[in-house]
């Protein structure tokens, strides 16, 4: 039976193209969806991040620059209610009157680098009062503009109620020299009378002297209830566009930056901030998509937003209620992955059209394969897979490990960026959906099961954690990693920053390595100390009791971190102990000689009664020197014991008040102060309150009055002391002032002042112990620290006291 073939339809091969033309379109419509819609979410999620780590850095300069201008103000404010405070300098010697009417700094003897200039204003009358408080401002201004070089902040200054200025800006040395005639700050946002004395900020503005745009964080000053001016801190537009440069990593990006009040503080928008345009955001027409998008962001609580093919994100800046927000267009992510499958879609019509022309004229044919048309799609797909590498380029450019992983024990990532390689050794490749290893498994196994507790009883807790834990290298090393995340937008992924932090711990290492290497040297020392002590055992047992008291006191020193000042502290004690012994020394030679010259002369019977009562006199003196020496070596000793401060649990403790107890202390030498003329004026803010021994605090202040009157006024006929008290929130704190302008305190001591037998009268009747039994009390009773601040401005001594509020 023959077989009968039929031809196959012409049609039949149009239509099979047709139809797999269709089904590919239809893939690759679903396949660009997909796509498109995970580039953009990474891209959110990316922009979103960005957004709120530069939030993050403006918060902290705003933080900073508040906290600062709060205590300057706090520390002008003190000074400037000390009436009868002399400065360094009188006013008139560093101004001059300018052709303007105007005064200013002298030119000829400023240094913008290390001093505040002066401005004031014409029509300004002078008075000593006001000169003195703007001499007081000036040095105040210095001290803390110099001590905040590398603050955030741009600048350090200080405005009088008559619209001058003394201004600490390196950067703006010819500020004051700038001013235009007739120029005063009255009237400004930096200078409004009456208002609360409280930090506030002011909105954008232009300062017309070095015309810049700037915000201001300000404090006005009262002093006895009266309004002096304000002190405050500039932060530049310019400094603020530098932070978020970050976001210029995408085309046509763009921020606003706005107050609580809706106004807009700064932005990178052209033409936005122009002179005398409208900042409020809900008016502004140049920004009216921005004004909905927030809208929308702010009412759903979300940190980002599409928007007329925009992607909007938001940030709170919490410390001052501002808001960040950001801006930059999707269309070119979006294009340039449609290009691509345009491309794509465009070739499988030409080869489909190609293939059915084909195989219409030369069905004998078909099975040959389409190898261009192959060839041309994994052209396509190397193009996405490029596309897709530049948006992870900017994360992989980070030093820390960023990932995305779900919530199980294996840590199953499904992203990590390319620092993961250095971290670990391992490719980013290897730990996607756990393909070679997963990421549990280079975790240290010590470490394991800690690490899973923290997280989860974190997450639970607060949605967000920080671990620090080991890996294991691929070449076997352990390295340290701190690691900060959070859920990501559901509680099944988590997401974070892993940091390696292996080269803090090795410099901790070797930090306790050579604590351990101190400690030996410090027992060595110890160990000779103790034989050189147990010689001066054998002279009195007396002297035992000293030479325990020593150890003790050595210990303690250890503990404050004074190993370095021990031998200091042995060659003032020697030097005390050495005259005495000698003395006695010399003595029993004396006597032991006398001794023999008189029973020699018995047994040859040659004593005659004037030798034997002059030998008797000789002994009889020698006798009295050793005992005036032995009275010595006790009184030493017993001072040194009292060097020594233990918590003594009888003594009576408890919250009290500062202000009436100093006020106590003070007038116990009301009669001595008056006798040697010298005056004592005490500012201690009302209702600070400490937590202790009041002895404790009275023997301080007492040791401290009678060091300046024994030491510091000893050759002076008349002298002025300071004593100031006040609580710094910040610190947690008291923060007490201890100041006179007597002779002050050699500069070859003061790094040892504080060690026992440190005195510049060692020789001339000062054993140089207070000072240590202050440090003593202070350091043991209150937990707390004494410093010397002696500057060469300021003559005389100044002991800078902080002790833990009362809780």
């Amino acid at each position: 039976m023959s077989i009968k073939y039929r031809p196959t339809p012409w049609f039949l091969p149009a239509v099979s193209a047709f139809l797999v033309l269709a089904i590919l379109l239809y893939f690759s419509v679903r396949e660009q969806s997909k796509l498109i819609d995970k580039e953009l979410y990474e891209i959110k999620e990316q922009r979103a991040w960005q957004a709120s780590f530069i939030a993050e850095q403006i918060e902290q300069r705003l933080r900073s620059a508040s906290a600062s201008s709060n205590r300057l103000a706090k520390t002008l404010q003190t000074q400037l209610a000390q009436h009868k405070h002399n400065a360094a300098q009188s006013l008139a010697s560093i101004t001059q009157p300018y052709p303007d009417g105007s005064v200013r700094t002298r030119k000829s003897l400023f240094n913008g680098v290390q001093q505040a200039g002066v401005y004031l204003p014409v029509g300004v009358s002078l008075t000593p009062e006001k000169s003195r408080y703007l001499m007081v401002a000036k040095e105040t201004v210095e001290a803390f503009g110099q001590g905040a070089l590398s603050s955030p902040f741009s600048d350090t200054w200080f405005m009088n109620e008559d619209g001058g200025i003394v201004i600490y800006w390196p950067q703006e040395p010819d500020f004051v020299f700038k001013a235009q005639q007739g120029f005063s700050y009255l009237g400004s946002q930096w200078l409004i009378p009456d208002a609360s004395p409280t930090t506030y900020w002011t909105p954008l503005i232009k300062d017309p002297i070095p015309d810049l745009w700037m915000l201001s964080a300000v404090t006005p000053i009262y002093v006895e209830g009266a309004w002096r001016g304000s002190v405050g801190h500039d932060i530049t537009l310019q400094s603020l566009l530098d932070n978020a440069k970050l976001l210029k990593g995408e085309q046509q990006s763009e921020f606003i930056l706005l107050n609580d009040k809706n106004y807009i503080v700064a932005s990178d928008i052209d033409g936005l901030l122009e002179e005398n345009s409208d900042r409020n955001l809900e008016t502004q027409l140049m920004v009216s998509d921005w004004l909905e998008a927030y809208r929308r962001l702010w009412s759903h609580s979300e940190s980002y937003l599409v928007h007329k093919q925009r992607l909007y994100t938001l940030s709170t800046i919490d410390s001052q209620g501002w808001v960040f927000l950001t801006s930059m267009p999707l269309q070119p992510a979006t294009d340039k992955i449609e290009s691509a499958f345009t491309a794509l879609q465009t070739m499988a019509f030409i080869s489909i059209a190609a293939e059915v022309t084909i195989l219409t004229l030369l069905f004998a044919y078909f099975h040959r394969r389409n190898k261009a048309y192959v060839k041309h799609l994994k052209d396509a797909s190397q193009s996405l897979s490029e596309e897709k590498l530049r948006y992870e380029t900017l994360v992989d450019k980070i030093p820390s490990i960023v990932y995305r992983c779900k919530n199980d024990k294996y840590w199953t990532m499904l992203y990590l960026n390319g620092a993961v390689e250095f971290a670990t050794g391992y490719q980013a490749e290897d730990f996607i959906n756990n393909k070679s290893l997963a990421f549990a498994d280079i975790i240290y196994p010590d470490d394991q099961g800690m690490v899973w507790q923290v997280i989860q009883e974190a997450l639970a807790a607060s949605g967000r954690f920080k671990v620090v834990y080991r890996v294991i290298h691929q070449n076997g090393q352990l390295r340290w990693m701190i690691e900060r995340g959070g859920y990501s937008d559901n509680q099944l992924h988590i997401e974070g920053v892993i940091t390696d932090i292996t080269e803090l711990k090795e410099a901790e290492q070797k930090l306790k390595l050579s604590n351990m290497t101190l400690d030996e040297k410090v027992a060595l020392k110890t160990a000779e100390l103790q034989s050189a002590n147990q010689e001066l055992t054998e002279k009195t047992d007396k002297l035992q009791d000293s030479l325990q008291t020593l150890k003790q006191t050595q210990h303690e020193l250890i503990e404050a971190e004074k190993m370095v000042s021990m031998t200091s502290m042995v060659v003032g004690m020697a030097h005390e102990i050495n005259t005495p012994l000698g003395n006695i020394t010399t003595a029993e030679t004396t006597i032991s000689s006398k001794v023999e010259q008189l029973l020699h002369a018995i047994e040859h019977d040659q004593l005659k009664k004037s030798e034997l009562l002059s030998g008797l006199e000789v002994i009889q003196l020698s006798l009295e020197s050793n005992d005036a020496s032995l009275k010595k070596l006790l009184s030493l000793s017993e001072r040194f014991q009292g060097l020594h401060y233990s918590h003594d649990v009888k003594l009576e403790r408890g919250s009290f008040q500062l202000a009436p107890l100093s006020q106590k202390i003070v007038e116990k030498f009301a009669a001595t102060l008056g006798r040697k003329n010298i005056q004592l004026d005490m500012n201690v803010e009302e209702g600070v309150c400490l937590t202790g021994s009041i002895e404790a605090i009275d023997e301080i202040l007492t040791k401290l009055i009678e060091n300046s009157l024994k030491h510091g006024f000893s050759s002076h006929d008349s002298g002025h002391i300071w004593l100031d008290a006040y609580a710094d929130i910040d610190l947690q704190s008291i923060i007490m002032t201890y100041r006179d302008n007597g002779s002050g305190i050699a500069p070859s001591i003061e790094e040892n002042i504080f060690i026992p037998f440190a005195s510049q009268t060692l020789n001339q009747g000062g054993g140089g112990l207070g000072l240590s039994r202050v440090y003593n009390i202070i350091k043991t009773e209150f937990d707390g620290k004494i410093e010397l601040q002696t500057t060469a401005e300021q003559p005389g001594a100044c002991f800078v006291i902080t002790l833990p509020l009362a809780q």
